[in-house]
């Protein structure tokens, strides 16, 4: 549980598999000595939706020959070599492997799409350009358009959880709408809100990424859910639609609204709260400057009102209770923290209304949060100390020590990892940990303009997006080979692919295995297992291959770093 267009056409191309090297023809010239066979398979994993013009730019070589010094080749899509070069660093043994191999192509800034050939191996087609991640975020909202709740125009699937949802002490509530948190149809205050927090946070950012998008409709989804769960007349949040009998039915959504009708809601309970009403607060105030936005394309000035009004009563209400509420039961998510929450809310309260007492106020929960050491659904700390210096300069250093406090542990892993991943060891959920630091690091980046975490950053986004060791791209539907069998209800019953989710990621062989789970058919990917990490595309693995709306939030965050402005 825990957890068209020629751009798209490249993105979009038919999966390989990843256990058998593509080959073709060797390229070279009458007057070269061809260089020594290769005597055992290659395997070359690149980002394979791309770069930067300007980003550092390399692939890795696993293999059991020794290749030290060997050719390698960046072809055009004609076939052509446009760039020659030889292997570098020998990272040493990994998994079933001898040598892990880096190839750099830096200096290749011209715009197009490449492949790599060492040998008679070439590796998936990249892009380079200052266009390669442009049809990422329409494609990860995809996503969530099926991950929709109630009446919302969904994906893949009817209206679902129309009926009332049933409180604990009798009576029912309207808490339809919204999204379903993952493979599964429970929804969460808590994910949610930090996925609007982190979208909306980067479209405020970043406008220009989201341009003709249909972002701000998703959006609403969410925002418009959060005043749902919040009835001001009597004072209370409700924070979880769903429980863990959620689980016990493999089903389309909609069969719940024939069959259950109603589902348990959960109001929070006596004081405790302030990381949901924070997060739901922030979010909610995001909403209010967006939508009041006389020049935002979706400027609506009484929704703005309904959502300032919302995102101060529930800052209020959430300064009264002052502890952290997990969510039902707390395995699913067990969040600990309240201050960065509260702290964000605050930030976006001044920036919404000008009033210092909430920029003050932000500042003092910041600074009794302190440093978080990672960007996740339970840990907003990062995010808050950078919105706040971003509003008042006097607090940028304590921003900035904040943030290098968190980037500092995560450097070093980093440098001692073979595949660049920016962690000591893999765990479950690790994609979004991963991408929370890349986010961190581009925030310390803008504060700063100091980029000496920008090649860990640029590196975690590369693993998740080809450059691991199975090779594949972690979103579906992006680069050549991609997750086709998710954890996910919707769409194994109905046997399509789930376009545009980002995985969870990997874990520990000795974590899969306490889970006790058994594969629907054949490991594609056991060549590529190690004790340190595996990963399977298989719809009975949870663990390492089950979609959540925070993995794809992060997801689409760090890609409104990655789409330069248009001229």
């Amino acid at each position: 549980m825990k957890k068209s267009f020629f751009l798209l056409i490249l993105l979009l191309a038919s999966c390989t598999s990843p256990s058998s090297p593509t080959m073709s023809p060797p390229h070279t010239s009458p007057s070269e000595t061809p260089p020594p066979a290769i005597s055992a398979p290659v395997y070359l994993r690149v980002n394979q939706i791309g770069f930067l013009p300007e980003d550092p730019k390399t692939a890795l070589v696993l293999t059991d020959a020794a290749l030290d010094s060997y050719p390698f080749d960046v072809l055009n899509d004609s076939g052509e070599s446009v760039f020659s070069g030889k292997t570098g660093t020998d990272r040493g043994a990994y998994g079933n492997f001898s040598h892990l191999y880096e190839l750099d192509f830096s200096p290749l800034t011209v715009p197009g799409a490449y492949t790599l050939r060492l040998g008679d191996t070439v590796s998936p087609r990249f892009l380079i350009g200052t266009d390669s991640y442009a049809a990422l975020i329409p494609l990860s909202l995809q996503f969530l358009h099926v991950q929709r709740c109630g009446d919302t125009n969904p994906a893949l699937h009817a209206p679902c959880h129309l009926d009332n949802a049933r409180l604990p002490g009798g009576g029912t509530i309207d808490a339809s709408g919204g999204w379903h948190d993952a493979g599964d149809y429970i929804k969460f205050m808590l994910t949610t809100g930090y996925a609007l927090d982190i979208m909306l946070s980067a479209y405020l950012r970043h406008p220009e990424a989201f341009a003709e998008t249909d972002f701000l409709d998703e959006m609403r989804v969410g925002l418009d859910w959060t005043l749902k769960m919040w009835d001001a007349e009597n004072g209370v949040l409700y924070y979880q639609v769903g429980d863990a009998g959620d689980h016990d039915h493999w089903r389309m959504p909609e069969y719940d609204d024939e069959h259950f009708h109603t589902r348990p809601v959960f109001p929070l309970p006596e004081e405790r709260g302030a990381n949901v009403a924070g997060k739901a607060s922030a979010a909610l105030a995001m909403g209010a400057i967006i939508w009041g936005d006389p020049a935002s394309p979706v400027y609506d000035e009484a929704l703005a009102a309904k959502y300032l009004q919302a995102a101060r009563e529930l800052y209020a209400y959430g300064a009264t209770r002052p502890e952290a509420q997990p969510s039902n039961p707390a395995d699913f998510y067990n969040e600990t923290t309240w201050r960065d929450d509260m702290a964000l809310a605050g930030a976006e309260l001044f920036r919404a209304t000008g009033e210092e007492n909430y920029l003050e106020e932000g500042i003092g929960y910041a600074q009794d949060a302190g440093n978080g050491g990672e960007i996740n659904w339970a840990n907003l700390h990062g995010l808050a100390h950078y919105e706040l210096a971003r509003l008042d300069d006097s607090y940028r250093p304590r921003a900035v020590e904040a943030l290098q406090a968190d980037l500092d542990p995560v450097l070093r892993a980093y440098e001692e990892n073979p595949f660049d991943a920016a962690r000591p060891a893999m765990f479950w959920g690790v994609f979004e940990d991963m991408l929370g630091s890349s986010l961190e690091a581009f925030w310390y980046e803008d504060l700063t303009g100091d980029d000496r975490y920008r090649p860990m950053a640029l590196a975690q986004g590369a693993y998740i997006l080809g450059r691991n060791p199975w090779g594949v791209c972690f979103v579906n539907g992006a680069g050549t080979t991609y997750p086709h069998h998710p954890h996910h209800q919707i769409a194994d019953i109905l046997g399509v692919e789930l376009r545009g989710f980002w995985d969870e990621g990997p874990v520990p062989r000795a974590t899969f295995e306490e889970e006790g789970l058994s594969l629907s058919g054949e490991d594609i990917y056991a060549p590529f297992q190690s004790d340190a990490a595996v990963y399977h595309d298989d719809v009975n693995d949870y663990v390492t291959n089950e979609p959540t709306i925070t993995m794809n939030a992060a997801g689409i965050a760090f890609l409104s770093w990655r789409i330069p402005p248009t001229p």
